[in-house]
């Protein structure tokens, strides 16, 4: 008995630790995510902003707190992206297409193998849980045969 205690302990223990992993990538997938679809709606914007055909089209700059200022394109055939490490630089809008496209693609990457990655833990929490009920059922059916 104080065998199958342990064994629960450690069952225990370990489903913690995995519990505690799935939950830093079910927030590293939050957050993978959360990236992707701002780089997403970057590129959009781009894709959009070649079809305006006015050579300095008007937009609305976002000064915060729900608050704009209008304001006008100057150059719409050129964007300045981030390249990180806080530098950024001017490309064609179909060089910061591209650009984006290929960033696009390395996140969605990332959330592929973050995703399998959960499951993967998922899983082992499930296989986990399942011997645990295994050793509380032996448990239980040890105490109702001693009777």
């Amino acid at each position: 008995m104080a065998e199958r205690n342990e064994q629960l302990e450690r069952l225990a223990y370990e489903y913690q630790l995995l519990q505690a992993q799935a939950q830093l990538l079910a927030q590293n997938l939050e957050l993978l995510t959360l990236g992707r679809n701002e780089f997403q709606v970057v590129k959009e914007t781009l894709e959009e902003l070649k079809k305006v055909e006015d050579e300095k089209p008007e937009i609305l700059v976002p000064i915060g707190a729900g608050s704009f200022l209008r304001g006008m394109i100057v150059d719409k055939n050129n964007a300045i992206v981030s390249v990180g490490s806080g530098y950024a630089i001017e490309k064609s809008l179909d060089d910061a297409i591209a650009y984006l496209e290929a960033r696009i693609k390395e996140y969605d990457e990332a959330i592929r193998k973050t995703q399998e990655g959960l499951q993967r833990l998922e899983g082992q929490l499930q296989e986990l849980a399942q011997k645990a009920q295994k050793l509380q059922q032996e448990a239980a059916m040890g105490f109702s045969l001693k009777k």
